[in-house]
Order: C-alpha cells, then sequence, then structure tokens
C-alpha cells in the first residue's frame, strides 16, 4: 500500500479467518491505515491468542460469537493517535453494560423486543467506535459491520438479515441526526447495483436486500445509477400496489421497514462510488473455489459508507484486488481531518481483558511461599510406638546361633573344604560330559539339516506365489487414466463431486479448469463438460 500521507486513512477487510495469517501484526502495519475493521476473524473469545490481541502501537476492539460456532466475529484496530473515547459490542447497543455511551439507541428500543435485540447482537457482527475530531465539537463514529448472508434454503436467515439491515438503518441514521459524522463499513453482503455483479439477472433491482441499500443511500448521477433507480423505483411501486390488496400493510413490509418509527431514506453516500461512478468490474469477492479471482468474476459487497454531512470530509477510495490472503479484497478510503487520542482506552478494549493482565509475582510472595512450606513440614508430627517387651526379646533370641543347626555341623572341619575329591569320580564325570557333548553335536546338525531344507522350500514356494500373482497385482495398482482434454483450450481438464442435492448429488464429472467467467471471455472456463463414470 501507499505511504503515510495526511489525514485520516481507514480500511475495511472480510479476512475470512484471522489465524490464516503467518504475521498478522505484519499484516496490519503493511496495510498502512489508521483505523482497521475486519470482518469474519473465526475467533470465539477463549480462541483469541494475546500476540493477535494486543499489537504494539494499536489498541483492539472485538465481539464474538455467542453462538456454538465461530464462524463470524468483527474486530477494530485502531492507531494510538486515534485511540478512541468509547466503543460497543453490538449494533442494538443491548450488550453494553451501561447506557450506551455512543448514543443512537432511542429508537432501537422502541422497533425492536429486548429478545429480537439479544438475538441480532448474539453473532458478534458489529463493533462501533466513537472517535473526538480535533478541533471541532463533533465526533466520528465507525460502524463496522459483517452483515448476515441470506441462506437461499432458509427462511429465517433471510429475515435474520433484512432485521439487521433494519438495526442498521435505525443506529446509523439517529447517530447522524444527533450531529455526528457517521461511517458504516464492512462486508454488506449485497450487491447494490448491475455495475456491481458479474452476472446481473433478469429483475435484479427487485430483491428486498437491494431495496434497502436504495433507500439507505442516495443515488449518484451516472447512467447505470439511473436505470438501477428507476428499476428500484417501479419495484417499490408494484409492491406498493401489491400493499393496496390488503387490509393489513405492515404484514407486506420488507423486512428491513421500520414499523414502530420512521427514518429518512438517502442519508449515506458510497464513498467508492463517488469518485469511480463509472468502474465496471470493480468487485471485492470472489468464489475462489471456482478460481474465479484469476478471471475477476465476482461481486462488489464490501462498502465505505459516508454519512451526509460527512460527505465532503472524503477526499479519496478505492478497493485494493492486487492484495491476497481471503475471498475478499480490502476497501480503503481517506478523510481530510485528524483525531484527538483519548488518554485512556475504553473498558472493551482487549488489552484490559483478564487473560492477558498477567500478573508479576513480588520477591516478597516468594518468601512467603518458603516460609509457608517450612511451616507446614514442621508442624507434621511423627508418632511412633513403643515396641512390645516380647518383641525385643524374640529379636534378641533371633541374633543368637541356633543350638540344632550348631550341633549338625559341630563336626566338621575346615580342612575338609580343601581336601582333594576321589580320582574315581572325576573320570566318570569326564566321560559323561563327553558323550553329552557327542549327542548335542550330532542332533544340531540333524537340526540344521532340517532348517537348511525347510527354508529352501519356503523361499522356493514364495517366488512361486509372487511370479504367479505378479500379473494380477499390477492390474489391480495401474496408474488412473489421464484427465480429458478440455474442447475449448485443448487443457487438462479437473474432476468435480455434484454437491447439489438430487438424482447426481455424489457424482463426479470433468470440466474446464479455468476459471469461471463472462461468457464473452476467451480467458474463461468452457463450457466442456463429461461424466467421470
Amino acid at each position: 500500500m501507499e505511504a503515510k500521507e495526511a489525514g485520516l486513512r481507514i480500511l475495511t477487510w472480510n479476512i475470512n479467518g484471522l489465524r490464516s495469517f503467518e504475521d498478522f501484526a505484519q499484516t496490519i502495519r503493511s496495510l498502512a491505515a489508521d483505523i482497521l475493521c475486519f470482518q469474519e476473524t473465526k475467533v470465539t473469545r477463549d480462541m483469541l491468542p494475546e500476540p493477535l490481541a494486543i499489537i504494539p502501537g494499536y489498541t483492539s476492539y472485538y465481539t464474538f460469537t455467542r453462538n456454538s460456532t465461530a464462524y463470524s466475529g468483527v474486530a477494530t484496530y485502531v492507531r494510538n493517535s486515534c485511540t478512541p473515547i468509547a466503543a460497543e459490542d453490538g449494533i442494538t447497543g443491548y450488550l453494553s453494560k451501561t447506557e450506551s455511551t455512543i448514543g443512537g439507541t432511542d429508537l432501537i428500543n422502541q422497533e425492536f423486543t429486548q429478545e429480537e435485540m439479544k438475538s441480532l447482537d448474539a453473532e458478534g457482527r458489529c463493533v462501533i467506535t466513537k472517535h473526538k475530531i480535533n478541533n471541532s465539537n463533533k465526533c466520528l463514529v465507525l460502524i463496522n459491520v459483517y452483515c448476515p448472508r441470506a441462506d437461499p434454503e432458509r427462511e429465517d436467515r433471510k429475515s435474520f438479515k433484512l432485521q439487521f439491515y433494519k438495526a442498521l438503518d435505525i443506529r446509523a441514521n439517529n447517530l447522524a441526526e444527533e450531529g455526528h459524522c457517521v461511517i458504516v463499513l464492512g462486508d454488506i453482503n449485497t450487491s447494490h447495483r448491475e455495475l456491481d455483479h458479474c452476472d446481473p439477472y433478469d429483475e435484479f433491482p427487485d430483491h428486498p436486500g437491494r431495496r434497502f441499500l436504495t433507500h439507505f443511500l442516495t443515488q449518484p448521477h451516472h447512467k447505470d445509477a439511473d436505470a438501477s433507480q428507476q428499476s428500484s423505483q417501479k419495484s417499490l411501486q408494484n409492491k406498493d400496489m401489491v400493499d393496496k390488496d390488503f387490509d393489513d400493510q405492515e404484514e407486506n413490509l420488507d423486512g428491513w421497514e421500520c414499523e414502530h418509527v420512521s427514518i429518512k431514506s438517502h442519508q449515506f453516500h458510497d464513498a467508492f462510488r463517488i469518485f469511480h461512478r463509472e468502474r465496471e468490474h470493480a468487485f471485492t469477492c470472489w468464489n475462489t473455489k471456482m478460481n474465479c479471482r484469476s478471471t475477476n468474476y465476482g461481486t462488489r459487497i464490501d462498502y465505505i459508507f459516508v454519512s451526509d454531512n460527512f460527505k465532503e470530509k472524503l477526499s479519496s477510495c478505492d478497493i485494493h484486488p492486487d492484495i491476497l490472503g481471503s475471498d475478499h479484497c480490502p476497501v480503503s478510503g481517506r478523510l481530510d481531518l485528524n483525531l484527538e487520542p483519548a488518554l485512556k482506552p475504553p473498558p472493551s478494549c482487549t488489552k484490559f481483558y483478564p487473560e492477558f493482565q498477567g500478573r508479576q509475582l513480588n520477591i516478597k510472595d516468594m518468601f512467603k511461599t518458603a516460609v509457608a512450606a517450612k511451616n507446614n513440614s514442621t508442624t507434621t508430627t511423627v508418632t511412633t510406638q513403643k515396641r512390645p517387651h516380647n518383641n525385643l526379646t524374640t529379636a534378641k533370641d533371633a541374633l543368637q546361633p541356633n543350638k540344632k543347626q550348631k550341633g549338625a555341623n559341630s563336626g566338621a572341619k575346615i580342612t575338609a573344604f580343601f581336601a582333594p575329591k576321589k580320582t574315581q569320580d572325576v573320570n566318570i564325570n569326564i566321560e559323561c560330559s563327553v558323550k553329552e557333548n557327542q549327542i548335542l553335536k550330532n542332533t544340531n546338525e540333524e537340526l540344521l539339516m532340517v532348517e537348511k531344507t525347510t527354508i529352501s522350500e519356503t523361499v522356493a514356494s514364495v517366488k512361486k506365489v509372487s511370479e504367479g500373482n505378479k500379473e494380477a497385482w499390477s492390474k489391480l495398482f495401474k496408474p488412473p487414466k489421464p484427465n480429458p482434454l478440455c474442447s475449448g483450450h485443448q487443457e487438462e481438464c479437473v474432476k468435480r463431486r455434484v454437491t447439489k442435492k438430487g438424482a447426481n448429488q455424489g457424482r463426479e464429472f470433468f470440466c474446464c479448469a479455468r476459471g469461471e467467467g463472462r461468457a464473452d471471455d476467451p480467458q474463461a472456463r468452457c463450457n466442456f463438460f463429461k461424466w467421470a463414470k
């Protein structure tokens, strides 16, 4: 990235797993931003190591999923020169132990129940930091979000995503109306216009997530925006006509639309499109399993949104597809302002986590431990019992020689042990030894002959079996046939497996190894297809 310049540099990046980086501290420094907002950290609090949480020169603020799996998670790293005056976990303010120090929660409490707010903040999807702007009575509020993905097979996740959009809409607009300069940045998980998608389908704008972005953002004036705006307005008009056919219109509201409070529309700007209104193929996310990044066949779902009262402070914004490490790429922006650092980080800063508060032992504690151990050893009492008198007598008697044994050996003299043995006994022993040795020698020779014969027969039989089965084994372990060549590029295909539920689930097939791309792109995957079996 470029060298440090004047002003405030912010960056957002879905990193698809915090622990996938070999040196995360070095990665943060190389990105050269003052405030870095990361999504999809995929760690719970007990999984977060101290070297990743506490990086010299920065303070960090995390939110973790309260569910069983760590598939989400958001983190904001702030350079010490920009230390926030407040930080908060969650989009609704429900998780704050006391009243929110950031603000903007009044309308949230009117629109959502306590149980709904708890559910929205249970997955670790938002970190909000508040910063003092230098030489100004205003504050900068950054809302770092990882918006949910709508699983097409689960209606509850679609509803959850739109509910999260609603909470984001209320909180961000409420903060802006309170006079704060608000920035919403992160993985929004929806591409807004046809220009932001590699393959926009028919009725592309007729989607509740895109209708939300059309409501949330101002409409820049360019040809794609005009077409998209007309299509979005037509979609909303059609929706209104349908709603008129029902007595209760609340049942037909999009999930992001408020029922109990009123929120203004078009209060935020898409920072990237301010500076690059006509840029095509500007994507931030790709399907890496399909090798789509190689053909730039993706979507733009990572954004920086700035409030209308703050637009003039934005000096640049761009995406960085050249930075690898995730299926997303970073998006950065620069603001013409400076922040006044707080004297002390907010309580939610990771440096204040109890698990990272190692206590250094005092030398007095060591002596206290030694004295306590000594006292324990001295207070231990050892009890002894007097031996009975009859036991002492018995032991004394045991030390005295046995009278019977003494009588039995009384006739033996020491010279008897050195007397030579009789010659006759020696000759008999020698003769027996010679015969035994001869018998053993003959037996060993016979056994050796038997063993040689058995080994020879075994080796011969093994060779015979090996030669007979060699051909069978070679057929069994034949190397696989090479993959076929695709018809479009005459390159070796890759083998894939059908994962979609249906009659062919689990079947393997061959297809072009190149990345998926547009139909008119000659460098993209061709249409070659062949079943493996």
